[in-house]
């Protein structure tokens, strides 16, 4: 597990308005999810220069070279990992080697593969995009003849992986249960059927099973995820700050999870730890405006209006398109008593959702406070029919 200090502990208590230092690994893995390669490359090599065992880099930086097509540069990268780490990479040392028309070494590494911890379900390997290069050779076809490397169990958790996907929740329950009891990859077992019941509404039973999966192994992050969603969807923040703090710990480059650890601080009425959080990940992500938009709603829960408008300024600089950044920065021009900014910021939201009750409401009242009684006695009529139960005693009062 890669060690960092990661931002959202290291920066929690300085000023957010001075500029935060981003560990060089996060800043390179978020140009890695923009496709910024080449400058990600030039940052992870500078991490390397001075952290020649980084594994997390070094397999990153294999990743870059891979998605530019320098598979001869990824390979040495990926073996580094290797010697240090099991065969972690060596699926991707298979992928390297089948693009440069080598079957012989990239069975060679499958076969490592397939004999791991790693290992991808069948399926996956099969209809892999660069292992398909070489299914024609007898290198790959002898691979097959060799064993099984597909137990019982492998297939039955393969076949419930089906099922479920066709929606034949029962029956995959049934495979993943009889899986469960008799001890077979518990972490995964029951981050399946926690998703079952997630799809079919049963929280309760689906957090004993994320519990279970957890337990067994506390790397599984993609269950770490799922019980976050659930706790969060359930108003438990407390539950929920616990668990994504553990998240991204484990994993600091899950950035979707700043702003969902944003909005659970913010909940909290933890602020200004929020304000930190929202603040790395817009250093990380400029260009992304749903960071703006989350800072933003976080400086109106702490009355600080003009912060709150200039945020979602900048989130409207870079997307118009979203009715809640418009709705938003009507909501805090209200709160400043700019109630014909508001009212123009409500009618561009409602061009972009023009059923969302709460906006119409808000053009009501904003209404109302510019003496426009039959506009906002209109408005709390719409509120009303798209479901605002509140919008009623403003119909009464006002709609004669």
């Amino acid at each position: 597990m890669r060690v960092i200090a990661i931002i959202i502990l290291s920066v929690l208590f300085q000023d957010i308005s001075s500029q935060q230092v981003i560990d060089r690994y996060l800043e390179a893995r978020a140009l890695m999810k923009n496709g910024d390669y080449g400058p990600a490359i030039e940052i992870l090599d500078e991490e390397i220069s001075e952290n020649p065992y980084d594994l997390d880099a070094l397999y990153q930086r294999g990743m870059c070279y891979y998605e530019t097509k320098m598979y001869d540069k990824a390979i040495p990268d990926f073996l580094l990992v290797n010697k240090r780490a099991g065969a972690r990479s060596s699926l991707m040392l298979a992928k390297c080697e089948a693009r440069l028309n080598h079957p012989e070494l990239s069975v060679k590494y499958l076969r490592q593969h397939l004999g791991s911890s790693f290992k991808k379900p069948e399926k996956e390997l099969l209809l892999d995009k660069d292992l398909t290069l070489i299914e024609h050779t007898s290198a790959w076809k002898n691979l097959w003849k060799e064993r099984e490397w597909y137990n019982a169990y492998d297939l039955l958790l393969q076949e419930a992986n089906y099922l479920k996907s066709n929606g034949k929740y029962l029956e995959a329950l049934n495979i993943l249960n009889d899986l469960h009891i008799k001890g077979f990859n518990r972490t995964t077992v029951n981050q399946k059927i926690a998703e079952i019941y997630l799809a079919t509404g049963n929280n309760k039973a689906a957090k004993e099973a994320l519990d279970v999966s957890i337990r067994s192994d506390y790397r599984n992050t993609a269950s770490l995820k799922l019980r976050i969603e659930l706790y969060t969807n359930e108003g438990n923040y407390l539950e929920a700050e616990a668990d994504c703090s553990k998240l991204l710990r484990q994993a600091p480059d899950e950035f979707p999870h700043y702003l969902i650890y944003g909005k659970i601080l913010m909940h909290l009425e933890k602020y200004e730890e929020a304000v930190t959080v929202l603040s790395s990940y817009i250093q990380l992500f400029p260009g992304n405006a749903g960071g703006y938009n989350e800072i933003g709603k976080v400086y109106m829960h702490q009355k600080k209006y003009i912060n709150a408008i200039s945020s979602f300024n900048k989130a409207l600089e870079l997307d118009q398109g979203v009715s809640e950044y418009f709705y938003n920065r009507g909501l805090s021009y209200a709160a400043t008593k700019m109630y014909k900014f508001a009212e123009r910021d409500y009618s561009m939201a409602l061009d972009l959702d023009p059923e969302n009750a709460d906006t119409w409401f808000a053009k009501g009242i904003a209404d109302l406070e510019l003496n426009k009684k039959d506009i906002a006695c209109f408005n709390f009529k719409k509120s009303f029919q798209y479901g605002k139960k509140e919008a009623i005693s403003y119909i009464q009062r006002l709609c004669n």
